[in-house]
């Protein structure tokens, strides 16, 4: 993964340290670690992993060469803003359990809910726009509204802030805001954030690819075996039956990474191997070698 902070990050670091809101810059970093961390879990979950993150206060902008299925896009889309709600309802809670924690935390609290409502505008490249591209199935006209709508917002923050000025009432947070969703919306360069685990050519056959063999449980999460796929190696999953005491597992089938890819599109991640199989949508899954009572079926494909 590649991973770098947008250079106004600095600006905005710098500015806060010399008007005394270090402890804003903190907490700021503290909601967008939380935030991301959504999002790559759930993009983990739909078999996706983050390609490269550049980092805004708001959390990650979105890319425009995105690829990544309409489902897909409305999960991970609102991961990152649930992990933040659900940050600020951990904050509650402790307050709530130890009152004297409140003057502590409410930093966190404040920055949490900013960055987890300000990111489901829907509006690039906020999560808001990743979330509506996914219901309306990716569609470019979409997307390009939503750059319009974010060029458009970021220019009346700017406004609000310089009027900010005038009201002996300034305030940074519009100017900031303001400045950071332009770049996003104006200039971003077009770069996918995710990337899916099974796409070719993350595989770095240049530097050499290692193949390897992981054998699993037909009860097994299909999401599982995901976690087992990266650019540095092939990998083929020899799928069993526990037998029982003493006696070894019975090998049922295998499937390669193009199967494992097609029994995800084919239906919910949270589905066992067995489940992925056996299902008539998941049928083109019955690749590779199947045994059972000596019988080996057709090879893998």
């Amino acid at each position: 993964m590649r991973f770098r902070i947008h250079p106004l990050f600095f600006a905005l670091a710098l500015l806060l340290v010399l008007f005394g809101q270090a402890s804003a810059l903190l907490w700021t970093f503290a909601a967008v670690a939380v935030h991301e961390a959504g999002h790559a879990l759930a993009a983990r979950a739909r078999a996706y992993t983050v390609r490269e993150l550049t980092l805004f206060p708001y959390g990650a902008a979105m890319g425009m060469g995105e690829e990544m299925d309409p489902k897909s896009c409305v999960i991970v889309g609102a991961a990152g803003p649930l992990a933040n709600l659900l940050a600020a309802a951990g904050v509650l809670a402790l307050w709530w359990l130890v009152p004297a924690a409140y003057p502590f935390t409410y930093g966190f609290l404040r920055a949490n809910l900013f960055i987890a409502l300000f990111n489901l505008l829907p509006v690039y490249p906020l999560d808001g726009s990743r979330i509506v591209g996914g219901l309306a199935k990716g569609s470019l006209k979409a997307v390009s509204r939503m750059r319009r709508a974010g060029i458009v917002l970021s220019v009346l923050l700017f406004v609000l802030f310089v009027v900010s000025f005038f009201l002996k009432a300034v305030s940074f947070t519009l100017g900031v805001t303001a400045v950071f969703l332009f770049a996003g919306a104006a200039l971003d360069g077009g770069r996918a954030t995710y990337v899916s685990v099974l796409s070719s050519g993350r595989k770095n056959y240049l530097a050499g690819v290692v193949e390897r063999a992981v054998t699993v449980s037909r009860d097994t999460p299909l999401g599982r075996l995901f976690h087992y796929v990266d650019g540095r190696s092939v990998t083929s999953f020899r799928v069993v039956e526990e037998g029982g005491e003493g006696e070894p597992p019975r090998e049922l089938f295998r499937m390669d990474e193009r199967a494992l890819r097609d029994a995800a599109l084919s239906g919910s991640l949270t589905r066992t191997v067995g489940e992925a199989v056996s299902s008539d949508e998941a049928s083109a899954v019955r690749q590779g070698r199947k045994t059972g009572g000596g019988r080996r079926g057709p090879a893998q494909g």
